[in-house]
């Protein structure tokens, strides 16, 4: 994860950057692989003071992102996953237990789900397929996802 250093830059440099990275994320999130909310954690995660800088800063430069800053600071917002391993949890880095799911055209996806211990609980290997549907347990340690697009939480 990045760090971002306030000190070199000015709260409202800061600002205006995650307001530009929202704007792109929102536009191609095929791309950008997250939820704006998503992207904003990971930037107030990332940054000793980011939380104020942008508490003060998104209402005035993008207010059009303050619902998604308030979702982000309260930790309450839609994480998607792409190709990598995540670990299951609550903190911005982390991906919460629930049910998930990828459409499109789906070939050679390889998904898995871990215990602590490093034991597969359960996984799948997808051929050909429209629309794969994966519940993460709280009990799960990783999820693991290769060539299945973008999983986006089912509600």
């Amino acid at each position: 994860m990045e760090k971002w250093d306030l000190s070199g830059s000015s709260a409202s440099e800061f600002t205006q950057d995650a307001c530009d990275m929202a704007d792109e994320t929102d536009s191609r999130p095929d791309l950008a692989g997250e939820s704006v909310a998503q992207a904003l954690a990971m930037r107030v995660a990332s940054a000793d003071s980011g939380a104020d800088a942008l508490r003060a800063g998104i209402p005035a430069l993008c207010p059009q992102w303050t619902k998604a800053l308030k979702a982000a600071l309260s930790g309450h917002y839609d994480r998607w996953i792409t190709d990598d391993t995540y670990d299951i949890g609550t903190e911005p880095d982390q991906i919460p237990p629930g049910t998930y799911r990828t459409a499109g055209d789906i070939a050679d996806c390889y998904w898995e789900r871990t215990a602590a211990n490093g034991d597969v609980i359960d996984n799948g290997l997808v051929t050909a397929a429209r629309r794969i549907t994966v519940t993460i347990s709280a009990a799960d340690s990783t999820f693991t996802s290769d060539n299945c697009g973008m999983w986006t939480p089912v509600h």
